[in-house]
């Protein structure tokens, strides 16, 4: 198993810090390069629609910081590096030359802004992101979320991939779906690919070698969702499908049948 010089790219929100814990947990990390995440509000149609903007992400919160708790006794491999990068330097010159002094032998990704195609250059084969969703169906940002809004919670789950320059569209490593139970709430079940895709994670660096591209299996193209899509108005849709019971009953089902 190699894992020399293995250096991790990824945001500064809670699921990203956990991501870390866990990877150093497992492996001797050279390099922790963090990097501002801002995710922007949308214009709001009225009082009610901030109102329920605030309560998602306030509920959303809670949840994360009771499911991804991380033991301060669990051991660390090592105490790697931490450079924090502001948004829109993560391709800059400087930060590239920084990670290139580490000559990283891996560079795992999760939650950061898109890499360019000087990474791919200096890195090629050699990249992995975690990707919060089944990408073949979900490419793109928030896509913990969206089969939840699209009354398709089988789809949720987490894949590791290689990186191209396509978005979310390299090949696949390794997948997995969640399990769902139809006591988890809309939170849990976005929490769940967190837990999931980071388990996925620490499997694929262990058993793969940096030729990455060759060891996967090429995906099919899913539906791009971007930032600006994640709207009040998606948010009001799915707090409907809790109110009228239709999400569990999605959930017995879809239990059901996997039983």
């Amino acid at each position: 198993m190699a894992t020399q010089n293995l250096l991790a790219i990824t945001g500064n929100q809670l699921p990203h810090k956990y991501f870390v814990n866990q990877l150093v947990s497992h492996f001797k990390l050279s390099a922790v390069f963090i990097e501002k995440v801002q995710y922007p509000d949308p214009p709001f149609n009225s009082d009610k629609e901030r109102e329920l903007w605030n309560e998602f992400f306030l509920n959303r919160q809670e949840t994360e910081e009771s499911l991804l708790r991380f033991s301060k006794k669990n051991h660390t491999q090592n105490n790697p590096k931490i450079f924090k990068i502001k948004k829109g330097c993560l391709n800059s010159n400087k930060t590239l030359q920084l990670i290139h002094k580490f000559n990283p032998a891996k560079i795992i990704v999760f939650g950061a802004s898109l890499l360019g195609s000087k990474y791919l250059h200096l890195y090629p084969d050699c990249i992995l992101n975690l990707h919060v969703g089944l990408s073949q169906y979900y490419r793109g940002s928030s896509c913990n979320f969206w089969p939840i809004h699209d009354l398709k919670p089988q789809l949720l789950g987490a894949t590791v991939h290689s990186v191209s320059k396509r978005i979310d569209g390299g090949n696949i490593v390794t997948q997995d779906t969640i399990d769902l139970d139809k006591r988890d709430s809309e939170f849990v079940l976005m929490t769940k690919p967190i837990i999931l895709g980071t388990k996925l994670m620490i499997e694929a660096i262990k058993q793969t070698n940096t030729d990455l591209v060759n060891k996967g299996t090429p995906q099919n193209k899913g539906n791009l969702y971007q930032i600006k899509d994640f709207t009040p108005k998606a948010l009001i849709k799915v707090k409907n499908l809790v109110n009228s019971g239709k999400l569990k009953q999605k959930l017995e089902l879809e239990n059901g049948l996997s039983k």
